[in-house]
């Protein structure tokens, strides 16, 4: 009796698993992605770099496709850094005459993407995602907003990849 009751549970188990899948989610015939250089058309320096960059780990990181070459590639990742902005997270506090300015800060970027295959007119896909990080402001503000928005590169960078490779 006391072999019954681990051999169902067992057998289910194995049953049950026979139809399931693992594996890669993206589309069939894409293997490799190369991603192009990024354009920025905002007031910030270097966030189409930080951007193109952060697209290269974050497709490294993931696996799921190679990162090669534009001459070689599948598909081809075209991104527009259309807006960064910053804003404040906790507001200025007051003690009888003294000000005191935030400590915490946001760093947001909109990109918009399209993914095209080459030697076709209409991209495979396209959309727009935002990305985010907070940062406080020590004694380098700039390089605290720098390093922010390159954070912020890699979150929106990451949603373009995982909507490439889990959205079909």
């Amino acid at each position: 009796m006391k072999h019954w009751k681990l051999l169902l549970p067992a057998a289910v188990l194995a049953v049950a698993g026979c139809g399931y899948h693992v594996g890669f989610l993206g589309h069939p015939q894409l293997e490799t992605i190369a991603v192009a250089p990024a354009v920025n058309e905002t007031a910030i320096y270097n966030v189409a770099s930080d951007m193109r960059m952060m697209a290269c780990e974050v497709v490294t990181q993931d696996g799921t496709l190679k990162l090669v070459d534009q001459s070689t590639a599948d598909c081809i990742l075209y991104c527009t850094v259309k807006n960064a902005s910053f804003a404040d997270v906790t507001g200025d506090s007051f003690d009888n005459e003294n000000i005191y300015k935030p400590k915490e800060w946001a760093a947001r970027v909109e990109v918009d993407y399209r993914v095209i295959i080459p030697g076709q007119a209409e991209p495979l896909k396209t959309g727009s995602v935002t990305g985010s990080s907070r940062f406080q402001a020590p004694v380098d503000v700039e390089e605290s907003r720098l390093r922010a928005v390159r954070q912020a590169c890699f979150v929106a960078a990451q949603n373009i990849i995982h909507a490439l490779t889990e959205g079909w």
